[in-house]
Parts: C-alpha cells; structure tokens; sequence
C-alpha cells in the first residue's frame, strides 16, 4: 500500500509541475544602457565640460582611448609596478558623459537605482562653474518589455548658460 501511495504523490507532483514550467518568463542576460541628454542654451562657447551629479557621484568625461598602446612584453616572475595592475582601486562614476555635439552631452547612467534628482553644472576649462541647474528626472522605457525590463530614457535636459 505505501508504494501506491508514493506513486501517486509523484505523479501529482509531476502534473502540477508541468504547467507551472511552461508559465515561466526567461529574460535575457543584457545589459541595457539607460542615456541622460543634455543641451545647452544661451552662450556656451566658453563650457569645456557638462557635469551631471547625483547622490549616486559626479560623471565623468567618457575616456578618449586613442590609438593602442605599444606591446610590452612582460618577464615571468619579474616585479609590475602597481599602477600597471588590472584592478586599480579607482571606483568608477555613477555617470560617463560624452560631448555628442557643441552643445549637447550625452550621459550613460552606470549604476543602478537609477537617479531621480540631478544637478548638473557648466563648466569652463579651468573648472570654473558657468552655470549650475537642480532637474528633477521622469524614467521612461523604450524598449525590453515589464517582466524583464529594458533601456530607459528621460526627455533631454536644458541647462541655460547666462
């Protein structure tokens, strides 16, 4: 009698099982990039860089890689200088911005939760703030779908240069 009763107990099991199995959602494994725009309105020819800060940190300008750096070849067992070393204890910014066009940045946000409040700041060549703004930010998705997600995006800022 046990036996039958240990079949059974499979057998619901296996049923109930099956179309719990079919109703699932499997997202994919992508990172999606959620972009910040700036542009900027009045005289800007003296910004050399927008900054975009939250409580999350500052931005920072997306490096310019260049042409490759030569090859070095490397001795086992020699000594690396530290600066060298893969994983320096640099923490990355929250935010990279890229000038896309004379006046317009474009910020790629970084870090997750996403900001819900920015300040962002003109700056001159010498650091000197231009002009200095506080935006409130509205997150929409433009892509992915609600069970997995997706890129977002907010409407373009306006940061006025006196």
């Amino acid at each position: 009698m046990k036996r039958g009763w240990g079949i059974l107990n499979i057998a619901v099991l296996l049923v109930a099982a099956v179309p719990a199995a079919g109703c699932s959602t499997v997202c994919p494994a992508v990172g999606y990039a959620s972009i910040i725009t700036v542009t900027l309105a009045g005289e800007n020819s003296a910004v050399d860089e927008v900054q975009l800060c939250s409580d999350l940190g500052c931005s920072e300008r997306q490096p310019d890689y260049g042409p490759p750096a030569p090859i070095k070849t490397v001795v086992p067992g020699a000594a690396t200088p530290a600066e060298t070393l893969p994983g320096s204890a640099h923490t990355p910014a929250p935010f990279l911005g890229t000038r896309t066009a004379p006046d317009t940045w474009a910020f790629t946000v970084s870090s997750a939760p996403l900001p819900q409040h920015v300040t962002l700041r003109a700056l001159s060549t010498d650091r000197a703030v231009l002009a200095e703004q506080e935006t409130d930010l509205v997150w929409t998705r433009v892509g992915g779908s609600e069970q997995c997600g997706g890129p977002v995006t907010t409407p373009p800022i306006i940061l006025r240069v006196p």
